[in-house]
């Protein structure tokens, strides 16, 4: 009387969640990651906040690339993948490397040593 498995073939499979672009996922999730790297960098003595900030961009960097490779993301793609993002970390993690005054990171290193 009642043939549900036939009525099944016939209505057209709904997505249950509907599609997101690529970009807007990549852009997001560099977002955050940065926003992150930044608290986390913040929670450092100031005169350390761009040595932290660069580091923990480059491990960003290396964890989207290795997110990459495991997830077999193209190089080349038509959209934002892993690999632009692992490009992007790297490449602020070397602008931020770019303010590190060496003198106040001797400073630091000396304390440290001094106390320990």
């Amino acid at each position: 009387m009642f043939d549900l498995a036939s009525k099944r073939q016939r209505e057209p499979q709904q997505p249950e969640h509907p599609q997101i672009d690529p970009n807007t996922q990549s852009m997001t999730r560099f977002a955050l990651l940065t926003g992150f790297s930044i608290l986390l960098a913040l929670m450092w003595p100031s005169e350390l906040f761009a040595v932290m900030l660069a580091g923990f961009l480059f491990i960003n960097a290396m964890t989207s690339a290795v997110a990459a490779m495991i997830k077999r993301d193209q190089v080349w793609s038509p959209h934002l993948t892993r690999w632009d993002e692992a490009a992007a970390f790297y490449v602020f993690a070397f602008i931020s490397s770019l303010f590190i005054d060496q003198a106040a990171l001797e400073a630091a290193i000396n304390a440290v040593g001094a106390e320990g």
